[in-house]
């Protein structure tokens, strides 16, 4: 049996990774409709809003030649005195007629073009005419609405203040996705940096990471690195796994492999395993990780010492399809320290965010299980670094 690790990169995945395109399946006209057979052709695109005042779009991209036969179609000038071919649906045939409409769109579509020269066939789906409004009683509907798309549209354009304050109002209401809208808009390092701080401070490691990834698009690799080691030492020292887990993920090379010597040195079981996803890149440095895990083995015995499933069965603990499971509950946190010296631990540690308990093993001083408890908040800080799904 191998240490089990938890692996907090792939628990917060489905958290961190904000998708603004879709993927549809529209109908097609094909030769099969001829014997009247209908058919459908998948494909994918990407859609998203743009805003110019009063108007925004909603347009998609790179649309099929089969789709492209359903709608209409215009070609709308654009400044640079060459024409795009545009579509869209029979509904939107008076907007496209509407010269106010049409000037706006062909501002859109220049500046699409000058970020994203590559894509090309745009099928306008939706115009809507939001009047006087401003920008920011606009945001304040949209992020209300929980509209993400629209809300991207036109927070660029609302003022700094407001900018600002949404920012704060998503972190404050755990609204990762409208967080990570903000702090892109926002483009502000420092501001970013006092966010990291503050996510690290209250344990939140969705924030932390967004943060964090934000960063690592704006700071040189010297400067990053250095604010990846500042916060790791922090983590190291603080014991949450989650953040290390994090940190550890933006780490070079030579970063892991002497975070791993440390921590393996240092009897920190459970850090040092978190380098374990690397191995199969770094296939030159497997040796040496080979090596030092056979001394800690050799050292403080076999880890199958410690662990065995049989005996957590007894207690009504089961592991299953990767997860452990409590009296048939799924386990939330799992906690098993097995101590073999005074000075040494080994653990294992998971997560299952769609658990609905939290326990750790209770041992005595020989390592024999006497029993299950329940993970006190303390212990969960302590262990789990206060995760939040």
């Amino acid at each position: 049996m191998s240490l089990k690790k938890m692996d907090f990169r792939k628990a917060f995945a489905v958290l961190f990774v904000l998708i603004f395109s879709v993927t549809a399946a529209l109908p097609a006209i094909s030769a099969s409709a001829i014997t009247d057979k209908s058919s459908r052709t998948e494909y994918s695109y990407s859609q998203n809003a743009f805003y110019c005042k009063p108007y925004i779009f909603d347009i998609a991209w790179n649309i099929s030649d089969q789709t492209e036969k359903l709608y209409s179609s215009k070609k709308i000038a654009l400044s640079d005195k060459v024409s795009m071919n545009v579509w869209y649906s029979d509904d939107l045939k008076t907007n496209m007629s509407d010269k106010n409409v049409v000037s706006a769109l062909s501002d859109v579509l220049n500046s699409i073009k000058a970020d994203s020269p590559e894509l090309s066939k745009p099928a306008v789906l939706d115009i809507k005419n939001l009047g006087d409004a401003s920008p920011e009683e606009l945001i304040k509907r949209y992020y209300k609405d929980e509209n993400i798309i629209y809300y991207a549209a036109v927070l660029p354009f609302a003022d700094s203040k407001t900018q600002q304050a949404y920012l704060k109002k998503a972190y404050d209401e755990y609204s990762a996705g409208f967080f990570t809208v903000s702090l892109d808009t926002l483009e502000n390092a420092g501001l970013t940096k006092k966010y990291l701080g503050k996510a690290y401070k209250d344990g939140q490691i969705a924030f932390f990471s967004i943060c964090l990834d934000k960063l690592e698009d704006v700071l040189n690799d010297k400067d990053f690195g250095a604010l990846v080691n500042t916060y790791a030492e922090k983590a190291y020292k603080d014991s949450p796994l989650a953040f290390f887990a994090v940190l550890s993920d933006r780490m070079d090379r030579d970063t892991v492999g002497a975070w791993f010597d440390r921590a393996v040195k240092d009897g920190k079981v459970a850090f040092a395993s978190d380098f374990d996803d690397y191995w199969d890149d770094f296939d030159d440095y497997w040796a040496d990780f080979d090596d030092a895990w056979n001394d800690f083995n050799d050292k403080w015995s076999s880890y199958e010492n410690y662990v065995n499933s049989s005996d957590y069965a007894k207690y009504g603990v089961t592991y299953k399809d990767g997860h452990y499971f409590y009296n048939k509950e799924p386990v939330r946190y799992f906690l098993d320290v097995q101590r073999s010296d005074s000075s040494a631990k080994i653990a294992t540690v998971e997560t299952n965010p769609k658990g609905n308990v939290s326990i750790k093993i209770v041992r005595d001083k020989n390592g024999n299980i006497t029993g299950v408890e329940k993970l006190t908040a303390k212990e969960i800080k302590k262990y789990f670094g206060d995760v939040e799904y």
